[in-house]
């Protein structure tokens, strides 16, 4: 009785979510052009409804004093890491995206001061965990957070938090919701920098542009209109 009784209230529990699923499989491709759009509105506000101003500033405080970011993610919040170490890059800040720790790498380095970022969107990830704790306990790094609800573990190890939102779902919709939260977070950060030193990049922008034909391979001749011809 009492296993039947489990089952029927997880049933309960598994219908509650489905029906609270924006897609399902009666979904129009229309319906879903109009649907994923209002996903990353929602998940872009409530990211910033979690955001602190005085946390977020004070990690930027640290950013702006680092040498060096480190950005760490595991699966798809490695893709996002990837991304955004690429971002930093082109305004001229060493960074690096981390699927794990490399002892030997932080060691050499221990006299610099880096930032590093440990994403994960549960909060509950065990290897985020370690990895964070890890950093912790060996270096001098700066860490920070950007985390899911399930985040009571990480926390203890990192010195700034910035939770992003998370859902409840069955099937992959809140990997898609977090990603955009995430995203949206190291964006800011990225365009703090970008403001801070927009002159620099501003040059530096000039230059690359002066050679734009050894970067590309855009014959930008053939783009220039053609000769009239004479009547």
């Amino acid at each position: 009785k009492l296993k039947l009784v489990s089952e029927m209230v997880e049933n309960i529990r598994v219908n509650q979510l489905l029906t609270s699923e924006p897609i399902n499989n009666q979904s129009s491709y229309q319906d879903i052009l109009d649907t994923l759009p209002r996903l990353y509105d929602k998940a872009i506000t409530d990211a910033r409804l979690c955001m602190d101003k005085n946390v977020m500033i004070r990690i930027f405080n640290r950013i702006k004093a680092a040498d060096r970011i480190f950005i760490y993610g595991s699966g798809i919040s490695y893709i996002l890491a990837q991304s955004a170490s690429f971002k930093f890059g082109t305004l001229g800040m060493e960074c690096k995206a981390c699927e794990a720790v490399n002892s030997h790498h932080l060691s050499a380095g221990k006299r610099k001061k880096p930032v590093s970022f440990i994403i994960t969107f549960t909060g509950a990830n065990r290897h985020m965990i370690d990895v964070a704790r890890y950093l912790k306990e060996t270096t001098d790094t700066y860490i920070v957070g950007i985390v899911g609800r399930h985040n009571k573990q990480i926390r203890q190890w990192c010195h700034a938090i910035v939770e992003i939102p998370s859902r409840d779902s069955l099937l992959s919709l809140k990997v898609i919701t977090s990603f955009t939260a995430t995203t949206y977070v190291l964006d800011v950060f990225f365009s703090m920098y970008l403001a801070q030193h927009y002159e620099e990049h501003v040059r530096s922008s000039l230059e690359m542009v002066c050679h734009e034909s050894l970067r590309t391979a855009v014959d930008y001749w053939n783009l220039k209109d053609p000769p009239q011809e004479e009547p």
